[in-house]
Formats: C-alpha cells, structure tokens, sequence
C-alpha cells in the first residue's frame, strides 16, 4: 500500500521563525507513515479511550458529588471545593519531578501504563472497602482524599504517555484524539453516574432509601471503573504491537538513549526543556490559562449556588450532579469534537488572547452565586448576586454558564496541545508534549478554584477585586514577552 503523507497544514503566522511547524517528513520514513495510515481508525479510537481511561478515574472523583454530600457529611468536609487540589497537587508535583529529573526515561511506556492502571485498580478497590466497611464518616473520607491524591500522582505515570505518544505522530489528528477522550470521558462518567441513580432509586427517592440507594449506586459506579483500567491494559498493550507505534517508540528511545551516552547532565536537560518551551510559550502558557479558569469556576461555585438556592430542598444533589458536572463535561467534549473545525480560523495569537478573556465566566458566575453565611447559612451575602428576584433563572443562569465554560474550555485547550509540540523537530516532540501537559497541572491551577470559592463565601466583592487586577497584571506582562 503506498500512501502519500500530507503534513497537517498549521494556521500559525509563518512570518515568525519561532511559530514554524517543524516538519519531520524527512525522518519518518514512507513505511512507517504508510502503517499509521492503515491502522489509522484503530489507533485514533484506541488514543481516544486510553486517554479517557485515565481521565475516568479523575473524573470518578468529582462525578459522585451526591455519595459524598450524604456519607460523609458529619466529616465536616467540602467535597465539592476539596476534591480538585487533592487530586490536582499530586499530579502536579509528579509531573514536575518526573519531566524536570528525567524519571520518566527510567521506565518504558509499557510499563508506566501497566503499573499506573494497575495502581487505578488498587485505589478503587480501597474507595470501595471503606464503603464496604462501614468505617467512621471521618475516617472514610480521609480515605477517599488520600486515594483521590494516589490517583493524581499515579495520572502523571500514564496519561503523560499517551501525550508523549501523541506528540510522536507527524500530524495533530492523535493530539485531538488525546483530547476528545478527555472530554468524552466526563460525559461518560457523570452519564452514567446519573443513569445507576435513577435505575437504582428514582428521581424523588424515599429519605429512608438514600443511604441504600448512594451506597449501591457507587458500587456499580467504581466497579465499572476497575472494568475500564483492565480494558484499556489489554488496548495500550495491542497498540505497541504495530509496526509504526513501534518505529516511533523505538525512534525516540534511541534519541534518549544518544543523551544518555552523550553524558547529558541535569544542567544540559533543564537547558533543552528551556530551549524547547521557548518555541512553545504561546500555547503553553494558553494551556495553563485555560485549565486555570476552568478549575477555578467548576465545579465549587455551581455546586454551592445549587445548595444556596435549594435552601436544603432534595433537588440540590441532582443540580450538582448532574446539573452543574454534566453541563460542563458536555460542553466540554462538544468542543474538542469541534475543535478541529477551526484549526484553520483560529491561530495560536487568537487562543491566547481568548484565553484570558474567559476570566469573564468568573464574574458572571458569581452574578448568580447567593452567598450564605457560614456559621448561620443565612443569605444570601455575596453583595454582586443579581437574581435575588429571579432565582429560577439564577439557577438556569449557572447552568448556561458552565456550557460555555466547557465548550471553551475543550476548543482552546485542543487547538494548542494539538499545533504546540508540533512546532518543534521530531527528536523535541516528547519533551514539547510533556512540557504542555505540565503546564496541564500547574499548582496554581489546582488550589485556585477552591481558595476563590470558599474565601467568595465571606468577600466576594475584594476576592473579585484581587483577582481581576491580578489577571490584569499578568495579561499585560505576558503580552509584552509574545508581541
């Protein structure tokens, strides 16, 4: 079969040297392009549920908002602020430790994945056995909490794989496959989350039946969790089986292996990773931003408004989750699908700038967020609420956000992770993918929603003031590096 290999066409201003694509055409030889192609539906798909896999274990940690709302509420724990940095710091310090001291090279990828997965399976059965147990409301939840931080440090030995991987490819068509996964993931989750509650107790359960219902219902839930790493053991193990998975692999452990023998020390490593995120700053730094705003919104302050505006009325679990959850997750994964449509309308320049203009989402988030007092839960207190006369469209207002949140959030972030690493040689791409992904799980980006949230709570109008003269700051340094 002789395929002839087009370059993907990149929108990136080509007046400047440093936003060239990088073509590896010359390095790739005809061959192993001509195997991608064959095996192309087979290798997009398998990407695509790779990376889902790994996301449905983070995503399985914020879906089941209900099951931790009513078990551990005499923990006296904010689950729905609490499970993004938890799960959010660990994965951000394992990346930096294995991108910046190269850990990553000392295990192959095979089996990074298998471990990791495999590690998913083990954090999951625990989440389960103190469920299984009956243990104390505090003592289950700093279980869940230190399993949900395992799986934060455990996603940065797998899901960094699969960009790694991705990156390898001549074209961004995997890249987006990485990302709609991520995005189909959510929907998957928090879908099927809703479908088991409602098979399981209806939509107007009886108060007596909850406990039962929460508690059959998360089973099913993490069962079908350990299912999916098993599953996506089996896939990631025939993917490598390819002859052009393999050209590429081996391709790049070659290269590690020349930096090896060549002595590369720590001071040269870092200098090459300095080198490399020169060329990429602009969709780095869009990456960060985007998942910045995007966890700093969701999912604390639409949970809390559903709680505010529900006064202790049931529906308030089910405008959490699904309500709040889904419609980002939704508008999340519609905006990867759509986002190859406008690889060509919208260059790197345009995704940076919209990326800070969604700080906006921040503030008419908190237009509709009450406020409650936190020692008598009197409110509403947050002196920018404007549906103090309108509450049913308030509730509908934050819904209609977080569509939007997600639809930009899955557009932005797939159109720079898919030009990005692409912007450098073909020895350079697994580094360029791993620096996009750590720009991925910055701290700040995981620490930020939660901190805002909960200090919204009591001053909302000087939180708001803070951060808008902060962005600002940083918005006007930043343009001052890349204009």
């Amino acid at each position: 079969m002789n395929t002839n290999h087009q370059v993907f066409a990149t929108p990136v201003d080509l007046k400047h040297d440093d936003a060239k694509l990088a073509s590896s055409e010359e390095a790739i030889p005809q061959h192993v392009l001509d195997d991608i192609a064959l095996h192309h539906g087979f290798i997009w798909w398998s990407m695509l549920f790779l990376n889902g896999s790994v996301l449905w274990a983070f995503y399985s940690c914020l879906s089941v908002q209900n099951y931790y709302e009513a078990k551990f509420k005499a923990a006296n724990f904010n689950f729905a602020y609490l499970t993004t940095p938890v799960s959010t710091w660990p994965m951000f310090v394992g990346h930096a430790l294995q991108l910046f001291f190269g850990w990553d090279k000392k295990m192959d990828m095979w089996h990074r994945v298998i471990v990791g997965f495999s590690l998913f399976v083990a954090c999951a059965l625990v989440i389960l056995a103190q469920e299984a147990f009956d243990t104390h409301a505090t003592t289950g939840a700093t279980l869940v909490f230190l399993s949900f931080g395992l799986m934060g440090a455990i996603n940065t030995l797998t899901e960094s794989v699969f960009y790694a991987l991705s990156a390898l490819f001549p074209d961004s068509s995997f890249t987006t496959a990485i990302l709609i996964g991520d995005g189909a993931s959510g929907v998957f989750t928090i879908t099927l989350n809703t479908i088991i509650r409602l098979l399981v107790g209806g939509t107007n359960p009886a108060p007596a039946d909850i406990v039962r219902i929460n508690s059959v219902s998360f089973y099913i839930f993490f069962s079908v969790l350990i299912v999916v790493c098993v599953i996506a053991m089996v896939v990631f193990t025939r993917l490598l089986k390819l002859d052009g998975i393999q050209y590429l692999v081996l391709h790049n452990k070659a290269e590690t292996a020349r930096r090896h023998a060549s002595d590369e020390r720590i001071g040269d490593h870092l200098g090459r990773l300095w080198r490399i995120s020169q060329v990429i700053a602009l969709p780095m730094v869009s990456q960060f931003v985007v998942f910045a705003v995007s966890l700093t919104v969701f999912p604390g302050i639409g949970c809390s408004s559903g709680y505010q505006y529900a006064a202790g009325a049931s529906w308030a679990a089910w405008y959490c989750s699904p309500g709040i959850i889904a419609t980002y997750n939704y508008g999340d994964c519609a905006g990867c699908v759509v986002a190859p449509l406008l690889l060509t309308r919208l260059d790197l320049k345009w995704c940076f700038r919209l990326t800070w203009l969604r700080w906006v989402f921040l503030l008419l988030l908190l237009i509709g967020l009450p406020g409650a007092n936190p020692v008598t839960l009197a409110g509403p207190t947050n002196s920018l609420f404007a549906f103090d006369g309108a509450r049913a469209f308030g509730q509908f207002w934050q819904l209609f956000l977080n569509v939007w949140i997600g639809l930009t959030n899955g557009i932005l972030s797939t159109i720079t992770f898919a030009l990005g690493p692409r912007l450098v040689a073909q020895e350079d791409r697994e580094s360029a993918g791993a620096l996009m992904a750590f720009a991925l799980d910055r701290p700040s980006v995981g620490n930020l929603g939660p901190t805002t949230g909960l200090a919204l709570k009591l001053n909302s109008h000087l939180v708001v003031r803070a951060l808008l003269h902060h962005f600002a700051f940083n918005f006007s340094f930043f343009s001052k590096y890349f204009y």
